[in-house]
């Protein structure tokens, strides 16, 4: 389905019953707000009435079974056991855990369990249902509502020491937001104070329980006065990030396919070697890093070489299209699936940072040749992916101009500013 505006899934009244016991909701309203630890604010047993039924809630306590579940709410054992059996093929109640929620819904007139329920974890939950005097049980997903969250991040230090809270959500936020912008911004390197992002962002909900952050839909990340755009856009059964032209953010090559500390060496025609103590072309870029820092393939390929290589120690070299070749030098260790013939994608771990064969110290000697010809990572202009079709254009550029109040609404540190004016390479 084609979308770039958010949807509204439908909760389950019962999961909202046992997920707004565990948590209480927390909604994000400005940068200053933190994530506050979660709360139980319930008592040992909170039982709510209804017409036919009552429902007994809990929270699983420290040396807790179903059985002593069972006996602390006067439950009948017979159907304990029933419950077990019925479930057993989609999950073993042995292994519940504390601080993990469970409901049980009794007919008020015969005192029998119509339906209990368990909270497995935060996106799935165990349902058993008794029909026709037989228990069934089944897993349920957790579909949360999605709500549109926005904030502005003022850069000090790192984007991550720089987000509103340390909660783990945070952090996953700025990955995100590191991937987004992989190709435009080195996050090691180009970050500086006084940078700053706007967001705008899905909230996922139970009820009033926040359950964290989904998909960034939009972003404008202000970098040494150069402003970057990104919008999401689906179509085809496909997500991806665009600019503000339908030009995909997205390039066949990663600048630099691992976390570094920084660039020991650039590429150069001719560099003075510490250990050969002479000069000599140094057709790649050295990044230092700790070792067993892990290194990604910086695209999509073949491996045509896995193994040692005199100098440059253990290497891997990957074949991509468009006449590129990468290399990764210095390894300490190559994963055993990482051999010739092997198919990877952007992303995936081919080795880990050392100092095999004639390096000075830990780092990744990294190396692109286009057409026969080593070039400079740093500078190659890398072809983008596939624009946005032209039939898509008008949705697309409707989706971007809803989005682009959203982000105009957000108020940043006022500083003067340039628009990025670059062609689209390749």
């Amino acid at each position: 389905m084609k979308q770039i505006l958010l949807s509204i899934a439908i909760i389950p009244v019962a999961l909202l019953l046992l997920y707004n016991l565990k948590a209480g909701g927390h909604k994000v309203e400005s940068n200053e707000n933190k994530f506050p630890a979660k709360k139980i604010s319930l008592s040992t047993v909170e039982k709510v009435v209804e017409d036919k039924y009552e429902t007994i809630a809990g929270v699983v306590k420290k040396r807790d079974t179903l059985e002593t579940i069972f006996l602390r709410h006067g439950l009948d054992k017979a159907e304990l056991s029933q419950i077990y059996q019925s479930a057993r093929k989609k999950y073993d109640l042995s292994r519940i855990s504390v601080g993990n929620i469970y409901s049980f819904e009794i007919d008020k007139e015969s005192g029998g369990i119509r339906k209990m329920q368990y909270g497995i974890d935060d996106m799935t939950f165990l349902n058993v249902l008794r029909e026709t005097g037989e228990f069934s049980a089944e897993k349920v997903n957790v579909l949360p509502e999605k709500r549109e969250g926005a904030f502005v991040v003022n850069i000090k230090g790192s984007l991550i020491l720089s987000m509103p809270g340390t909660h783990k959500e945070y952090n996953w936020l700025a990955l995100q937001l590191s991937d987004i912008y992989a190709w435009d911004i080195d996050f090691s390197r180009d970050i500086k104070n006084g940078d700053s992002v706007k967001i705008i962002v899905e909230e996922l909900w139970e009820g009033e329980a926040f359950r964290g952050f989904g998909n960034i839909l939009a972003a404008e990340f202000m970098n040494d006065g150069v402003i970057h755009t990104a919008y999401r856009f689906e179509h085809d059964g496909y997500a991806d990030y665009y600019d503000g032209n339908g030009k995909s953010l997205r390039k066949s090559l990663l600048r630099s396919p691992l976390k570094y500390k920084y660039i020991s060496s650039r590429f150069s025609k001719r560099r003075f070697h510490p250990k050969l103590k002479r000069y000599r072309p140094h057709l790649a870029v050295d990044y230092a890093a700790s070792p067993g820092t892990p290194v990604s393939s910086a695209g999509s390929g073949k491996i045509v070489f896995a193994g040692h290589k005199g100098q440059i120690g253990k290497m891997v070299k990957i074949k991509h299209r468009g006449g590129y070749q990468t290399y990764y030098g210095h390894l300490s260790r190559i994963p055993s699936k990482i051999k010739k013939g092997v198919k990877v994608d952007q992303g995936d771990i081919i080795g880990y940072v050392g100092s095999t064969g004639l390096a000075t110290g830990p780092h990744l000697d990294y190396r692109i040749k286009h057409k026969g010809k080593f070039v400079n990572p740093l500078k190659i202009r890398l072809p983008r992916g596939k624009s946005i079709p032209e039939s898509l254009m008008a949705e697309f550029s409707e989706g971007a101009n809803v989005l682009n109040s959203s982000l105009a609404s957000l108020k940043r540190r006022v500083i003067a500013f340039r628009e990025v004016r670059k062609k689209a390479a390749g």
